[in-house]
């Protein structure tokens, strides 16, 4: 302790000394320090249920919560054929962002340095099979051939997770179904081909399909005992972010709860604002009936509940490394920022929104 106390005072006395020299070259370098903060969020164009990022800057929430703190707010497009949402945030393009929690599992057991802070939706992910189909099921896919938008994809991790609860196997050892991977614009044309059995898809994809094909669905996350009360999309902010920056990521995370909680009342509303700014293209009253159909009420709480079951049973199905020390994991991959309530409710009548607080887990 002494010891710690005498380098403590040489280095004070070192610093002081070379205060006066160095104080110009402070003053310069002061307004450099003192520049305005500014957090780069990323944006999806054509993605339906990322609403509430799109709300969020439409209606200025992302710039009003920051401005708050004396920050500013960069929208950073994610191009479609470009670099994946896990490459620009390896890249340090991007600080914060919206999408399929699940999806960023494995990455982030290898390294992709985020945190989750907030569930922002339920239910976009549904599986289906032809009409002619014998399969009415989770637990007739035994044995089956499911396509889905890629092997890491959060359709996958979901339905793995559905099959271990019927009894089917779905680790490396015991593998009971095959997936195969395509384009997401590809999957409908596989199942009516007969290339596969199953397919799983994220809205608004799979409902157009149901639709056009007379598909028949099999499971529904927005609905389903398991998934109903677990959030398929989160917030989440970089390492570096919550590092340099932990105000401007509870700032950023507040703004898209309000943004959800927006979308959840209003789901025509955000409809017509994503189609309006260009964000989604569409027809409005199809848009709008599939936001009403998704549950946007935003849960801190229950999104990080919904992290910790699926990293759980996720390390269970050999998805998750068996030496991956999961408490950790959980512990670093979803984080509760202060000043961050655990949601937002929009009243339309007021125009105001309204804190939810206290643990819904």
């Amino acid at each position: 302790m002494k010891k710690s106390i005498i380098l403590a005072a040489a280095s004070l006395a070192a610093v002081t000394l070379t205060f006066t020299a160095c104080s110009k070259k402070n003053e310069a370098a002061g307004s450099s320090s003192q520049a305005q903060k500014v957090v780069r969020i990323n944006y999806q164009t054509g993605n339906l249920c990322g609403a509430p990022v799109h709300v969020a800057w439409k209606l200025g929430l992302f710039d009003e919560e920051l401005a708050k703190i004396g920050q500013k707010a960069e929208y950073v497009p994610q191009l479609e054929g470009g670099a994946t949402l896990g490459e620009m945030i390896a890249s340090g393009k991007v600080d914060a962002g919206y999408g399929l929690y699940a999806t960023q599992l494995q990455a982030m057991e290898n390294g992709l340095p985020i945190s989750f802070t907030s569930g922002i939706h339920i239910g976009c992910t549904k599986y289906y099979v032809r009409a002619d189909s014998d399969i009415y099921s989770a637990a007739d896919l035994r044995g089956k051939k499911i396509g889905v938008p890629g092997l890491a994809d959060s359709s996958v991790m979901n339905l793995k997770r559905k099959l271990m609860d019927e009894g089917i196997g779905v680790t490396a050892d015991n593998l009971e179904v095959e997936f195969v991977a395509y384009a997401s614009s590809d999957l409908a044309i596989a199942l009516n081909n007969g290339a596969v059995d199953v397919i799983g898809a994220h809205d608004p994809i799979a409902t157009k399909g149901e639709l056009a094909y007379g598909f028949r669905k099999i499971l529904d996350t927005g609905i389903d005992e398991k998934f109903v009360k677990e959030y398929c999309c989160q917030q989440f902010v970089t390492h570096k972010l919550l590092r340099e920056n932990p105000e401007g990521a509870a700032a950023v995370t507040r703004a898209l709860q309000k943004a959800a909680a927006f979308v959840e009342a209003e789901p025509r509303a955000a409809a017509q604002l994503q189609i309006e700014n260009d964000l989604v293209a569409g027809d409005l009253d199809f848009n709008a009936a599939l936001l009403e159909e998704l549950n946007y009420q935003p849960s801190r709480s229950l999104g990080k509940k919904t992290f910790d079951s699926a990293a759980r049973q996720l390390q269970t199905a050999g998805i998750l490394k068996a030496e991956t020390d999961i408490e950790k994991f959980i512990e670093t991959g979803y984080i509760e920022l202060f000043g961050v309530p655990d949601g937002y409710i929009y009243d339309s009548a007021t125009k105001t929104y309204k804190e939810i607080n206290g643990n819904r887990a």
